[in-house]
């Protein structure tokens, strides 16, 4: 019985600790990323947020991964211009295959040009 307790103690423990580092993507930070404008992005995100894991909604983004779903150009080139892992996975997938869901021929030749790719 205490081995059982213990192991629920545990992984309610970890559970816990999951969710409170899970970041949310805010509406102020998906709103940055849709006006495709540089400073507005800067104001939203640091340069440590630029390769991590937002939650929005049930799916998980990076922020380069959310500006290639919504074929934001120029936030793009400023994340692959200040070290933005190109094919940095979120819930399994690389930009470059978010990008090809949104059938967006420039942000996916970008993408390819600065070496992304589906692995």
């Amino acid at each position: 019985m205490k081995k059982i307790t213990s192991t629920i103690f545990l992984f309610g423990i970890l559970a816990s600790a999951n969710m409170l580092s899970a970041q949310i993507m805010t509406q102020e930070k998906m709103k940055a990323i849709h006006t495709d404008d540089v400073a507005i992005f800067k104001k939203h995100f640091a340069p440590g947020d630029y390769n991590k894991c937002f939650a929005v909604g049930s799916a998980s983004y990076s922020p380069l991964g959310f500006s290639a779903s919504a074929g934001k150009n120029n936030i793009i080139k400023f994340l692959l211009d200040n070290k933005a892992q190109v094919n940095k996975k979120c819930q399994n997938m690389t930009p470059f295959e978010i990008a090809e869901s949104g059938k967006n021929q420039k942000t996916k030749d970008l993408l390819l040009s600065r070496g992304g790719n589906r692995d």
